[in-house]
């Protein structure tokens, strides 16, 4: 199947003068990172199309030089967008050397549209391998269809140059007259045309997508400590309960409580508080195992499930926290203040219909109150009826 040049030149630009107004429109109304990036790579692409499509009308000095320097800026573009929305930078160099390259290598071998060709592809080879690899380069929170949708269309492109490139150098294929209608030009021309409108389309909807798991996490993180707040926490404890109760396991949390906070807040600061409560929170997670969960459930108390661990180890773990914290103050303006802690520990073996999580909770509670009463900077246990 052949398709008309012009034509697709003429539905390409179209199409992406539309999809940048839609671009844009939402840029304007939602603060979107990569967003403004994206449409200014979709106006060189249809930059790239007007000037391809003149091609016969303007000199081909103007036509090949400016029509590829277009085409690799379109590439850098979608490359500082993915770049932008995942709030990582990359040596300029690595997207602009390529943008300059292009037109140079283009007008030096004029004459040669086979080697001409040849290079482009492999030009374009490196620009869309790059933006694949900032794609899915580990790091900041990328997820979703949309990100799916761009991985494939990229890897699409990067084959399509790879076969361009190869089939020229090796003779696969006749170099046809510019605008010709064979069948290598349609399909690099359809693919193009697809691939601009799948990568457009692609991280818009990432963006929505990464937006509202941006969202989901924020409602689920305590925001000073960034530690599960109640609701997580919670949710995950009957996770944790269910799996337990099913398999036959152990299981032990622990309430925990900052000494004396109040003391703090009114000499020191509420600053100086939150410092606190921070520190406390990271040292409970470095203590902690994996697959253990804390969380903070309200001003300067945490809990912390410890899934199969019966009494001996949740009550070293505790022990060690409190020791740690003890022997490390926190250090606010020059000022030393003295952190301690008191815990409630509640430690069940095998798990009946009676122990429910809210139960188990409440004789944490408990016990917490009597590390309380008992001096503080101390560790209270309640071990569920062997029998149980």
């Amino acid at each position: 199947m052949t398709l008309d040049i012009p034509t697709m030149y003429f539905v390409s630009v179209v199409t992406n003068v539309a999809m940048t107004l839609a671009v844009v429109t939402v840029a304007l109304r939602q603060s979107i990172p990569g967003l403004s990036q994206l449409a200014w790579g979709l106006v060189a692409n249809s930059g790239y199309y007007l000037v391809l499509g003149a091609r016969g009308k303007i000199p081909d000095v103007l036509a090949v030089g400016v029509g590829n320097m277009l085409g690799s800026l379109t590439l850098s573009l979608i490359l500082l967008a993915v770049l932008c929305c995942r709030r990582e930078r990359l040596p300029p160099a690595l997207y602009v050397v390529p943008v300059i390259l292009m037109p140079v290598c283009s007008l030096l071998l004029l004459d040669d549209r086979e080697s001409r060709l040849i290079v482009a592809s492999l030009i374009l080879f490196y620009q869309i391998a790059l933006i694949l690899w900032a794609l899915l380069r580990p790091g900041y929170l990328m997820v979703g269809r949309g990100r799916m949708i761009m991985a494939v269309t990229l890897v699409v492109g990067m084959t399509t140059m790879a076969y361009r490139a190869l089939a020229l150098w090796l003779g696969w294929h006749e170099i046809s007259p510019f605008q010709s209608r064979d069948s290598l030009n349609t399909l690099f021309y359809m693919i193009n045309y697809l691939g601009m409108f799948f990568l457009a389309f692609g991280f818009v909807l990432k963006t929505v997508e990464q937006s509202a798991e941006q969202n989901r996490r924020i409602a689920l993180q305590d925001p000073l400590t960034g530690l599960a707040n109640r609701r997580a926490l919670f949710e995950t404890m009957d996770g944790l309960y269910a799996k337990a109760e099913a398999n036959g396991q152990s299981l032990s949390l622990m309430i925990i409580d900052v000494d004396h906070f109040k003391r703090v807040n009114d000499r020191y600061g509420h600053q100086a508080g939150d410092i606190v409560l921070q520190h406390v929170a990271t040292t409970i997670k470095q203590r902690l195992r994996a697959n253990d969960i804390v969380g903070r459930i309200g001003g300067e108390e945490f809990l912390a499930v410890l899934p199969d661990t019966p009494n001996e180890g949740a009550l070293r773990v505790a022990e060690e926290l409190r020791r740690t914290l003890e022997s490390a103050p926190v250090t606010v303006d020059g000022q030393e203040i003295s952190v301690t802690i008191s815990v409630g520990l509640y430690s069940s073996g095998r798990l009946i219909s009676s122990q429910t999580p809210d139960a188990m909770i409440a004789t944490a509670d408990e016990a917490l109150y009597r590390a309380k009463s008992n001096g503080r900077n101390r560790i209270e246990t309640v071990e569920a009826p062997a029998s149980a």
